[in-house]
């Protein structure tokens, strides 16, 4: 009777909404800007705007996944249900904004989400970001919307076009669509994504097309995914691609009724990359992650090591500052 409440309490701890952090992502090598189009986990939202449940804060620290910055950043914000509407509150976003600072400082950010409770499944983010820098200042809106459309969840999000406060190219408007569809005991899922970059420069783009799986067990899950990606314009340069066959698997499993642990591996099949002058380059693509979640009664504390990529150019030793370097806080009330 005893280990079959500790495995209950295990299974509640590992419930899908449960979990809402990068750090959580990162551990099992999926999206930690964006979620993951198949496994579920409030960070979705971010893609999805509808993709969150429940009431938490939610808070942040850890490297800029967005820009890929050595700085760290600091978020978070909280998310509540209602009756007929629920809708969430999150602050210094490091994902969709592109108001081009000035000098050093970064714009200020809030993100307003809403999603329906009631009849159609539909949601949409709201994102307003402001900077003011002596004689210099701006603001930009970017918006996402989602809904569940023939049996496929359907998303769309817009970044309009941005002055650059500081005199250099203004940033051309990105855009993302992209659906899921749950297909026996797969979720397949399809997404294109432009990034605008600088004005009068090259819009990077990216299909990728895939499915993923995860699959529940005693203490935990296992989980895999395929997909295949094709990148034009890569870094906003012409005529630079890359064509890559990611795989992906992984685990989290229940260690005891406090500790949760996780770890991935990430590996393409294919990965060269043609530059514009035609010369093709293939380099190694394994990213291996880990990570564990502590929990004490609400509250649970995510960390992630920086993930470890096995490159032509990455280092692939682990140092002190590696351990729990990205930290999320989940307290559910």
């Amino acid at each position: 009777m005893k280990k079959t409440l500790v495995v209950a309490a295990g299974l509640a701890v590992l419930s899908t909404s449960a979990f809402a952090s990068k750090a959580r992502m990162s551990a099992l090598n999926q999206d930690s800007a964006l979620g993951s189009y198949y496994m579920e986990d409030e960070r979705n939202a971010f893609r999805t705007a509808g993709s969150f449940s429940g009431n938490y804060v939610y808070l942040e620290h850890g490297a800029d996944f967005a820009s890929g910055a050595v700085n760290p950043t600091a978020e978070g914000g909280f998310f509540r249900e209602g009756a007929s509407m629920s809708y969430g509150l999150y602050l210094n976003s490091s994902e969709h904004g592109q108001l081009a600072n000035a000098g050093t400082v970064d714009p200020g950010r809030i993100d307003l989400f809403l999603r329906s409770n009631s009849g159609m499944n539909w949601g949409v983010r709201l994102g307003y970001e402001s900077i003011e820098v002596g004689a210099l200042d701006g603001s930009a809106f970017d918006l996402s919307v989602n809904g569940d459309l023939g049996g496929a969840n359907v998303w769309f999000t817009y970044v309009p076009a941005t002055d650059d406060l500081s005199g250099d190219a203004d940033q051309e408007a990105d855009m993302q669509l992209g659906a899921t569809y749950g297909y026996g005991d797969h979720t397949l899922f399809a997404e294109y994504s432009s990034d605008g970059g600088p004005d009068g420069g090259e819009a990077a783009t990216s299909i990728t097309l895939g499915a993923g799986r995860t699959m529940s067990t005693d203490s935990g899950m296992f989980f895999y995914d395929i997909s295949l990606t094709s990148n034009s314009n890569e870094g906003n340069v012409k005529d630079v691609s890359r064509l890559t066959v990611p795989v992906t698997f992984g685990f989290e499993t229940q260690a005891t009724s406090w500790l949760t642990w996780r770890a991935s591996i990430k590996q393409s099949f294919f990965g060269a990359l043609e530059a514009a002058n035609g010369d093709k380059t293939s380099i190694a693509t394994t990213t291996v992650g880990a990570g564990a979640s502590l929990t004490w009664g609400s509250l649970r504390v995510d960390g992630s090591l920086t993930t470890v990529a096995n490159t032509a150019t990455a280092d692939t030793r682990l140092g002190s500052n590696d351990l729990m370097s990205n930290i999320s806080a989940v307290y559910k009330f």
